[in-house]
């Protein structure tokens, strides 16, 4: 069940742009942008977004994705490897960690992905609600920083997405704040 529709948009955005994705870009336009509530600047780059995407040739937006995403280790859309290198045993615990609280919410990712896939993260999100997906989500703020700064450095187009994704992150540490004071 889908709680947070703007984490299951921008999952889809984030994920690989293949024929399924760029069949159903007319329809998150239409449908989902209609019926989903967003503040203004999150439709407009949603909307953006979405029209560069139409915009492209579909194998100069696969190669755009692959160039930004995958040759480019410092925009990996796996989270941990922002923090922990590939070959630190910390990293594997958190991926079992995740793992086993995505099974703690009868949730469980597609197969093909890791579990720190900014993707799957965000569509679990989608299925929290908006408190626990702050929560959650405050688990990755650090890397989802670190991603969005990386992206704004090799000027990719998605870096506004991501962007999009850092203030439901940080309310938590300011609600936090708050208590603490």
């Amino acid at each position: 069940m889908i709680r947070q529709p703007l984490f299951h948009i921008l999952a889809l955005l984030l994920d690989y742009p293949d024929n399924a994705l760029r069949t159903a870009l007319p329809e998150l336009r239409t449908d989902l942008l209609a019926e989903v509530r967003l503040l203004s600047s999150e439709r407009s780059v949603v909307l953006q977004h979405i029209d560069w995407m139409e915009m492209q040739e579909p194998l100069a937006l696969e190669a755009k994705y692959v160039e930004t995403f995958d040759w480019t280790p410092s925009c990996d859309l796996h989270l941990s490897t922002h923090l922990l290198p590939e070959d630190d045993r910390g990293r594997g615990t958190v991926l079992l960690r995740l793992l086993e609280h995505y099974s703690a919410h009868g949730w469980i990712p597609s197969n093909h992905c890791l579990p720190d896939y900014l993707p799957v993260i965000l569509d679990f999100a989608a299925t929290l609600t908006t408190e626990e997906s702050r929560v959650f989500l405050a688990g990755a703020q650090e890397s989802i920083s670190i991603l969005e700064r990386n992206l704004r450095a090799v000027h990719s187009p998605y870096a506004d997405l991501v962007a999009i994704i850092l203030p439901y992150a940080q309310l938590v540490d300011k609600l936090r704040a708050g208590v603490e004071s």
